[in-house]
């Protein structure tokens, strides 16, 4: 769950920065694609997030399977 925090605030932060370079470079040029990367970065950021959600989800499904349990307690005498 962090990470997805961090990754979200990431994509604001590009989104802002990519929007405020874009305005400037249109005043000088209307035609300017200048600004845009960091909408770019946003998609890729998205679809590593996309991957990750689908790796833990994977990882669950897997552990239900085997145990059929998503019991905490359970899962924690996994470990010894």
């Amino acid at each position: 769950m962090c990470i997805e925090l961090m990754l979200n605030a990431t994509n604001l932060l590009l989104v802002a920065f990519s929007k405020m370079h874009n305005s400037i470079a249109c005043t000088t040029n209307q035609q300017s694609l200048l600004g845009i990367e960091g909408q770019l970065f946003v998609f890729f950021i998205m679809v590593v997030a996309a991957a990750e959600v689908s790796v833990g989800l994977a990882i669950i499904v897997l552990i239900y399977r085997n145990t059929h349990s998503v019991d905490i307690n359970f899962l924690n005498r996994l470990k010894n």
